[in-house]
């Protein structure tokens, strides 16, 4: 797949991406696209009561990534990292009574990976179409919806070029599965400001994983938060 110098080529079970623009570039291989999670009820993934509004969705949480990346004139510098594609089509997504969504894709360090969207109704209230999965360390995915998932805004920011207000920081609790945490963004200027303006970008976690006995452990991890609608 091509657009101008930006290119992805798939072989096997990897994948390359290759893209360069004013005085940057970059240059990654993933691996790992055998651990893929179809979303939603078998990768049909509803966003509203109406027929149509949906998505066929599915998740590569956990891709292995090596290459080089560079910027101007300096030599490229050798990276390693962890990467998550999502890959989303539809003809119709959101139902009309839907004001926009809060999405999280989080890589935990104990090896699961979590992906919930609250949609968020014009009131600001949340939808029931809303949810997401989690997945083990051992790939078992477990459905999350609507009321599985607690979402509390923490800390907005405002975009000097736009003047919209995000909620870049939250706590999130699935209190089934006695995780509480934090998410914060890694910078707050992550805004977007293209045909449709909305906020994305990196965040990190920190936060606790309780469990039955009472004991709980520290858990971390980092992710990509999308916020769109506002």
């Amino acid at each position: 797949v091509r657009i101008e110098d930006w290119s992805i080529r798939f072989d096997g079970d990897a994948v390359t991406l290759e893209a360069t623009d004013d005085g940057f570039g970059l240059q990654l291989t993933l691996t790992g696209l055998d651990r893929i999670v179809a979303q939603g009820d078998r990768g049909l993934d509803a966003k509203g009561p109406e027929p149509g509004n949906a998505s066929y969705y599915y998740s590569a949480p956990r891709l292995a990534a090596s290459g080089q990346i560079w910027h101007e004139a300096g030599e490229p510098v050798a990276v390693t990292g962890t990467a998550w594609m999502d890959r989303e089509w539809s003809t119709s997504a959101l139902s009309p009574e839907l004001a926009g969504w809060d999405w999280f894709a989080l890589q935990l360090d104990d090896g699961r990976d979590l992906m919930f969207y609250r949609l968020r109704d014009l009131a600001g209230g949340t939808s029931p179409f809303s949810g997401g999965s989690i997945v083990d360390a051992a790939g078992r995915v477990t459905r999350l919806e609507s009321d599985d998932v607690v979402l509390e805004a923490v800390r907005a920011w405002r975009s000097p070029a736009t003047g919209i207000r995000y909620p870049v920081e939250w706590r999130l609790e699935i209190p089934a599965y006695g995780l509480e945490l934090a998410v914060e963004p890694t910078l707050d200027a992550q805004e977007i400001d293209l045909s449709v303006r909305y906020w994305e970008g990196a965040v990190t976690v920190a936060g606790r994983q309780s469990g039955g006995d009472g004991r709980s452990e520290p858990v971390a991890g980092v992710g990509y938060l999308e916020l769109a609608g506002y």
